[in-house]
């Protein structure tokens, strides 16, 4: 049989090292078509049904001296979790999504699928062989999507803890934190608006009751109890306003009265009629009247929204439905592997077994539908 001497193979690496003895990865003989342990697999397709077998074929060879005693196929239990809602209540004008996702592993890596060898696989090179992996129902994925009907129960098993007394306080501060309530006017008027709230919710805040027993339940005599000015006339003039700087630099507004005589250097402009907790007024920034909710009445409209439930806030009252999204996903982290022995011990039950196990690299991603 033909051999190469280690000193003819490594003659020309020789003249550019210093020292061969940090760099000696050659044996001392190497023998042409000397087979060299290896495993590699390849799946049949990265996507599998619940309940049916992947496939894949499988191939390996051993060290001499060792002789193959079976191979397996390895894999842990992914579950990726992506739930979303999105509120409805406030309108157009707060079209605001929450979403958590996560991902945990259910199983830990474990022997799936066992496969005697059989010298009928070796090709002249390696052994190679066909196989499948069964899969679990039990993976199909979930979703849960636009629901017809409120299911706590059900939220409660899909949706992370903490998750809605984050959404609540999200959506309340847009609409009643004085940075932002400005920008979501139309949304807290929205609010009060459309949601069913009673004589005794507003007494409570301080909002004044009204007859609310017609048929669009209050909605038109709750409109005309929160009104602004949308067109400048000396009519609907209530007074005036300037502008000054407080410590952070942010913009005070102070009101004054109609005959109010301004001060060297102030710039007034019209403050207009509305309701007790609108601040209606013309703005020179958008040369426009602007209404806002009043800062002292904020905290007592953050009041009267608490009392609205987390699922009244997703309701989309157009569709009849509750606008949650939620998706549950499971994949597998397969590996294959491949066992041998001591071919003088292969008879030995309590001989040692040598696994050769896929690299990192070769391991296989196999998505449940």
């Amino acid at each position: 049989m033909k051999t190469y001497s280690k000193l003819l193979i490594a003659a020309g690496a020789l003249a550019a090292m210093s020292s061969c003895a940090k760099h000696d990865l050659i044996p001392e003989t190497v023998e042409v078509g000397q087979p060299v342990p290896a495993v590699y697999w390849e799946v049949g397709s990265t996507v599998c049904k619940a309940g049916e077998n992947f496939t894949f074929q499988g191939k390996y060879t051993v060290e001499p001296n060792y002789t193959p005693v079976r191979a397996e196929v390895w894999y842990n239990v992914l579950r990726s979790d992506a739930a979303t809602v999105t509120t409805k209540l406030a309108g157009t004008s707060l079209s605001y999504s929450q979403t958590a996702s996560s991902q945990e592993e259910m199983r830990s890596n474990q022997c799936n699928a066992v496969y005697a060898h059989n010298d009928e696989y070796w090709n002249g090179h390696e052994f190679i062989f066909q196989g499948e992996v069964a899969t679990s129902r039990t993976l199909s994925p979930v979703t849960w999507v636009d629901a017809t009907e409120w299911d706590q129960e059900r939220f409660d098993s899909y949706y992370p803890q903490g998750f809605v007394e984050e959404y609540l306080t999200k959506v309340l501060d847009y609409l009643t934190n004085p940075s932002t309530a400005n920008s979501y006017y139309n949304a807290l008027r929205t609010v009060y608006l459309n949601y069913a709230f009673t004589n005794e919710q507003f007494a409570a805040v301080g909002l004044p009751q009204l007859d609310l027993s017609g048929d669009d339940n209050g909605t038109s005599v709750k409109s005309d109890a929160w009104f602004s000015t949308t067109e400048a006339s000396d009519a609907a003039l209530v007074g005036q306003y300037y502008i000054t700087l407080d410590a952070d630099g942010n913009a005070v507004y102070n009101e004054v009265a109609k005959d109010y005589e301004p001060a060297e250097g102030q710039v007034l402009y019209p403050v207009y009629k509305s309701s007790e907790w609108v601040f209606c007024r013309y703005d020179d920034n958008s040369g426009s009247i602007i209404s806002t909710v009043r800062p002292e009445w904020l905290p007592k409209f953050r009041t009267l929204l608490e009392d609205i439930p987390f699922q009244d806030w997703i309701y989309d009252s157009a569709n009849g439905v509750y606008k949650v999204d939620f998706a549950r996903n499971y994949s597998l982290e397969a590996e294959f592997h491949a066992v041998a022995k001591e071919t003088s011990q292969l008879n030995d039950a309590n001989a040692p077994e040598y696994v050769g196990v896929t690299a990192t690299t070769l391991k296989k991603t196999i998505t449940i539908n």
